[in-house]
This record gives C-alpha cells, structure tokens and sequence, in this order.
C-alpha cells in the first residue's frame, strides 16, 4: 500500500524529497537507539570496573547523541571516575614494585585520554626506574670487581633519573663510607715490609740512611729541596718494625714524613712553612647529642689547642679543619665528653599536720553596774534651769537638787551575766605527693598554694599610684640533684611552708596580710631508691585566759562560777619524705679510652715514638747465596800466612774495581768466625753501597764495623743495616776526601756465627755500587760467594 501510494505522487520531485526524508529519518531513529545500547553497554561495564570499554561505550554514545547531556554528563564523570582509579592502581602497584601492572594502568589510561599528563609523567617515572635499575646492576658488578670510580658514576646515573630509589641510595651510601674511609685512612709502610729492621750507623748522613732502608725493604724516599744532607747521626736499632725506625730517624733529625702510597714516602722538614706545604688537613664535622657545641669546642680549644672552629648552634655541631692526627684525637676527646646526661625521678611526699583545741567554760558576768537619776528628778527643779547632758551616760543636775533625792528618784543598772559552754576541736592535714623528673644539677621546683596580692601605693605629689605584686603562699619545694657514677644521688633541699595568719586594713583601705612561714634547707646523699624521712618542724602553742570577779574568783573550786576562762592550744608538724630513682646514669665508656697517646707539645700524635720488637715471622731463605759456576770465575781457595781462607771475583770489566773475601771458613757451631771484605779500585772512590745475603738459621751476623778502607779515625761514614728475616745486610760508607789509586784493603769487617752442626753454609756479596770522586766507576761482577763449612 505504501509502494501504491509513493507512486501515485503526481511529480518526481516530490518522490525524490519523500525518500530522502524517509532516509533521515530511519537514520536518526537508528542513531538514537544505538546510543541508547552503548550508554547502557558503558554504564553496566563501568559497574563490573572495566574501564576501557566502559569509556569507549560511553564516548560513542556522546558522539552519536552529542546534544544528550545525560549521556554527555555520564561520560565525563565516568571519564573521571576511571582515571582516579586507574592512577591509583597504578600507584599502588608501582610502590609495591610491580612496575608492568603500573605501566599497563598507565596505558589505559592514554587509550581513552592520550593526553593525560600524570599517566604520561607516570610512564616516564617507570621508564626511567628501568634504567636506574639496570644502573644499580652496573654498579654493584663494578664494586665486586673493585672499580669504585666506575661503580660511583652508575649509582650517579641512577639517582639523577629516580631519587628516591632505595637501593641505588643504599649502594651510594656504601660507596662513599668506602670512598671516605680509603680517602682518610693513611697507609702504613709496616704492610708491606713486616720484617724486623736493624739499623747500625755512625756519623752518618740521612741520605745514607734512607738508601740502605730503600734497597732493604724496596720502599721509595723521596726528599724535599730543603732536606740538609750534610746533617750527622748516630743509631743503633734491632730488631725493630720499619715504621718505628722511620719515626726515630725522622724525629732525631727535625724531619717529618708524607706518606704517599704504600711504598713511597715524602720526607721533608718539620717546621711551621714546610707542615702547610705538605700535610693534608681533614675537613670533620662533630654534632653533639647531649653538650652544647660551644663547650665541645672550648674543650678542643683548651687541650689540643685548636684555632679555627665553626660552631653552628642551631644544629649544636661545629666543624674543624685539621690534621688527621688532631681529628683522631678530637674524635676521642668528644666521644669523652658526649656522654648522656643523668636523670632521676624525685618521689615526695610533704604532710603538714595542724591540731587545735579550744575550751571555753565558766560565768561571764559584766565588771560594771551604774546608778543614775530619774528623769522625774529633774523635772521637779521647778525652775527648768535644770538640764539633761550626756556625760558619760549620767544626768546633769544641780547641787540644790541633792536635797530632794529619794530612791523613788535613783535608778541602778544591774551587771548582766553570760555563761559560756564551747569547746571547739580541729585537725587538718596538707599533703603534697608529686613525683619529679629532673636532669642532673637542674633546679626543680614544686609550688602547691596562691598567689596572694599585696597592694603598694606611690605618691608623688597630688598624684597616687597603687602596684600589686604577689606572694607565693602555701608550699614550695626546691630539689637539685647531683647524681654520682655509683649509683648514689647528693640532694640539695629547700622548703618554705607560708600561710595567712591575718589580715589588717591600712589607711588607704588596702589589705595587708601577715605571713607565717616556716623554712628548711638541707643537703644530703643517698642511695638509688633510698628514702629518707625529715621531720621536726614543729610548732607548739598553748594559751590560757580568765575573767573572774574579785575575791570570789580566786575561790578554790566555787572561783569558776565566779569566772570565764579559755584554754586554747595548737600544734603544727611538717614531715618531708624523699625516695630518689635512677633513671639513667652517666656510663662511662671502657678505661682503656680514659688515657690515650696525644704527642708533644709541639706535634700531635695518636702514638708516641717508640720502638716496639718486631713480630716473629718466618725465616726466609736469601737469594743469591750461590752463583752460578760459569757466571763468575772465582780464584781456588787459598790459605794466607794467617790461615784465612780468600776467595777473589775476577770481574768482567778490567776497570771495575776488585772484591773479594778473606776469613775462616771452617767452624763449630757456636765458633765465631770474622771476615774482611775487600776491595780495590783502579779508580779513585769517595764512597760505595754493598748488600751481603746469608742464610738465616745457619749464619747469624754478629756485628759490621768499619774496615776504614775509606779513612782512619772516624773519617768516613759508615752505617749498615741487618735484616735477619730476610737475610739482608746493607752497608753505606763514604768519605769526605777520595781514596788512593790502587789502593787495596777491608772495607768492612763482619762478624758471623755458625749456627748448624755439619755441612756447608755460604754468604754471599750480591750488590756493590761503587761512587767515583771524579768520573763514573763500573760494577763488579757478582755476586761473590764465601763458603763456610760445619766443623763436629
């Protein structure tokens, strides 16, 4: 029927404009009821918390009815209802370390709203944690291979892009505790050589002393321009550490030392200019946990005679920059001084007692009884001159009227009589229990009663001011513990009881108050928990007052209803009970920190120079003990006329200067045997450096002394060192003038000790510089063996 009637429309124009407003209207009608599906589709997935369909549902509902602002209004709250949730999803997940749940809340997020900013922000937040934590890796793969330069730059790397990520702050932690300690802590020569060190030098010079420890112990010495060479001294040291040795040499000769590495050390003199050239000052800062910095400081001040000090009161530190020997010391004084204050809890108890009776018992009867003229008397003068005054209470008449006086005319006022029956008890009772936490030598104070005012007044002139000041009345106490190390509390104690006795009005009509008070002071010591009870503030009045009639109120029994009598008495007592209770007590750190090393008065040491006996360490054998056959040729053993044994090196150089050994070479265990080391030289020499190697536990080197080769009468210097764990002895000798040419004879003598039963032992010479006077000499061939043989 609808297809008969759109083709009976009578134009193709109006068919045309039928169908295309059919069209739209099917649309409209189709678009309607779609949104209506996708906001019930969106709001129903909003309920189950799937928010990403829910908002897609949402959003394209709002697009097909844009102007439904039901729907629209639906969006936008659901909109922000998921983005709350979803970021705090991923909050929570990312602070439980689940970054891949806060990374796909994250992107949730950006799928309905790309331009979200905290979701972005929180991706770039995640983005840069997976490099911090990769960082983190790098950095502690670094520190177990030793690398802390680089282990350092990673941890850097991952606190710049997450500054809040714990492990990265705990690794960067440990990295600088290390750092900080290897950069404070100064080596020790002793690690590397642990050897004893013996020393034997006679007028000898610094430099020669040095050189025989260097090629000994293979530590390097390098000297400032400043160091005088021409400087003597005479040591003897045995069986020393290296460092002690160091230490004595440097200060019996205004040296002092810089240790560079742990092999190599800067000796340079000790004065004022040279110590602000080289030594290096530590930057430490102190914060105090129980003095105040001011009294820290002046404590540095006074003993180790610091200078410059930075207080900061307001984080009670102060900072210092100084050596690391006065840090070490400051560090061990503070930690003296540092120590937690003492408390104690005061447990008091004040009782005030005051007892009153009162008792008032007998007849009262009045001390005066009056006769007086009537008034009828006067007005019978008759004449009316008569008049009434007031004089005293009597009637003024005259004289003339005396005559007409009857007792119709008098008048007599009779004593009246009062009994009295009060007897009146009181007892009260002031207790005060506080209990006081003070710190040791503070004043505490309790204080239980008024504040009563007491009105001054000041004139000047027509011009009246009044002040008002107040009273404490009532009970104060005052406590100052001193509290001592064993346990035992000294208390200084002051209580003053006041009360108002009375109260007067001054002329001006202000009150002023009389004060009763009663003190007590006293100082005493106890023990933790101890409680002590003081009393005898006692106050005892007894007061007795009588009004009797004459004669008959003196009668014995019948004179008291003849009188009035009050007795009256009161008593006052004040007991004060005190119990004190530790509740911290200064500890004292172990005795040991009590006393410790401080220096001179000139330099600051944590150690004082002195020679400690090395450490016994195991014995080793010494190279070079024995040559090779067909390195050196040797000379066949000979007897001299003196029944030595000398064995000669022909050197490889002609023009190197000749050595060779001459003593017994056969002895008993326990035999002392001497050799003399010989030397000549083609050349002229003005000194020389030799290093002997023996076998520890089979030779035992007696004593080196001076073959004065180099000068008779003390003129060269000689010095020499014996390492008997390493079977070293290293000899320096020089003299002011050169030698002869050709000149041929010991240039030391040493005295050795077979220590072995059988067989052969040897000593031999492994090192010899040779110092020519005018041009350069050349080496020996060595090295140069001497065998010694076991005799049974």
């Amino acid at each position: 029927m609808i297809t008969n009637w759109f083709t009976s429309l009578p134009t193709l124009a109006l068919r045309k404009t039928f169908a295309t407003t059919t069209m739209v209207l099917l649309a409209l009608l189709l678009g309607a009821c779609a949104a209506e599906f996708h906001h019930r589709d969106g709001l129903y997935a909003m309920k189950k918390q799937d928010y990403e369909a829910g908002i897609r549902h949402l959003a394209e509902a709002a697009r097909l009815r844009p102007n439904d602002l039901e729907i629209r209004n639906d969006w936008l709250r659901a909109r922000e209802q998921a983005t709350a949730r979803l970021l705090k999803q991923a909050t929570d997940a990312f602070a439980l370390g689940r970054s891949k749940d806060a990374e796909r809340a994250y992107y949730s997020i950006l799928q309905y709203d790309q331009n979200n900013a905290m979701a972005r922000s929180g991706l770039e937040v995640l983005r840069r944690l997976e490099l911090s934590l990769a960082d983190v890796a790098k950095a502690k793969e670094a520190l177990q291979e030793g690398d802390i330069e680089q282990a350092t730059e990673a941890v850097d790397r991952a606190l710049k892009n997450s500054p809040d990520l714990q492990p990265a702050k705990l690794l960067k932690r440990e990295l600088d505790a290390k750092q900080n300690k290897d950069a404070i802590t100064v080596p020790r020569l002793g690690a590397m050589y642990k050897k004893p060190i013996n020393l034997e030098f006679r007028e000898s010079n610094v430099k020669m002393i040095f050189d025989a420890l260097s090629r000994t112990t293979g530590i390097n010495f390098i000297f400032d321009r400043d160091v005088r060479f021409d400087q003597r001294t005479t040591i003897s040291l045995k069986n020393t550490t290296l460092d002690d040795a160091i230490d004595v040499v440097l200060s019996t000769n205004a040296l002092d030392k810089k240790i560079l590495n742990a092999n190599s050390v800067l000796i340079y003199p000790n004065n004022s200019q040279k110590q602000k050239e080289y030594q290096d000052l530590v930057v430490k800062a102190f914060y105090m946990a129980n003095i105040d910095a001011k009294r820290g400081a002046e404590m540095l001040k006074t003993i180790l005679k610091v200078k410059d000090i930075y207080i900061d009161e307001k984080y009670n530190m102060f900072v210092l920059r100084e050596s690391p020997q006065t840090i070490a010391l400051a560090e061990k004084l503070v930690a003296l001084h540092d120590l937690e204050e003492p408390e104690v809890m005061l447990e008091v108890e004040v009782l005030e007692i005051n007892r009153s009776n009162l008792l008032n018992l007998g007849l009262q009867v009045n001390s005066q009884f009056t006769v007086a003229p009537l008034n009828d008397l006067v007005s019978n003068t008759g004449s009316g001159t008569g008049s009434t005054a007031s004089t005293g209470g009597g009637q003024t008449i005259k004289l003339n009227d005396f005559k007409n006086i009857n007792s119709n005319l008098l008048g007599v006022t009779l004593p009246s009589a009062t009994l009295s029956l009060r007897k009146t008890d009181g007892d009260a009772k002031l207790l005060a229990n506080p209990s006081i936490r003070v710190r040791d030598r503070e004043k505490a104070k309790f204080m239980v009663g008024d504040k009563v005012p007491v009105v001054t007044t000041t004139s000047t002139g027509t011009y009246v001011s009044e002040n008002i000041n107040y009273v404490d009345v009532g009970l104060k106490l005052d406590v100052e513990p001193d509290i001592h190390l064993r346990d035992e509390i000294g208390l200084k104690i002051n209580l003053e009881v006041s009360s108002i006795v009375s109260t007067t009005k001054t002329n001006n009509g202000s009150q002023a108050y009389q004060i009763g008070t009663r003190n007590f002071s006293s100082a005493l010591r106890l023990k933790d928990g101890e409680t002590q009870i003081l009393g005898g503030l006692i106050s005892d009045e007894d007061r007795k007052s009588a009004n009797r009639i004459p004669f008959l109120g003196d009668l014995p029994i019948l004179g008291r209803l003849f009188s009035n009598q009050t007795d009256s008495t009161q008593k006052t007592e004040i007991v004060l009970s005190i119990t004190p209770h530790l509740v911290r007590n200064m500890r004292r750190i172990e005795a040991s920190s009590e006393a410790f090393w401080s220096g001179t008065e000139q330099n600051l040491r944590s150690k004082p120079i002195m020679l400690r006996n090395a450490e016994e360490v195991e014995p080793t054998k010494a190279t070079g003990g024995k040559a090779d056959a067909n390195t050196n040729a040797t000379k066949p053993s000979t007897f001299t006329p003196d029944n030595r044994n000398v064995q000669t090196v022909v050197p490889e150089n002609p023009n190197a200067p000749k050595m060779s050994w001459a003593g017994n070479n056969k002895l008993k265990k326990g035999e002392l045997g001497v050799l003399d080391l010989e030397l000549s030289s083609p050349y002229s020499l003005r000194g020389a450096s030799l290093q002997l190697a023996f076998v520890p536990g089979e030779i035992e080197i007696v004593s080196v002394v001076d073959g004065q080769f180099f000068g008779k009468e003390g003129k060269a210097n000689f010095g020499h060192t014996i390492d008997v764990a390493s079977g070293r002895v290293s000899i320096g000798v020089s003299g002011a003038e050169g030698t002869p040419v050709n000149q041929k004879g010991p240039i030391a003598k040493i005295t050795y000790k077979m220590l072995k039963n059988s067989g052969d032992s040897d000593l031999s010479l492994i090192s010899m510089t040779p110092i020519g006077l005018k041009q350069a000499v050349d080496r020996p061939a060595l090295p140069l063996l001497f065998k010694v043989s076991a005799e049974k």
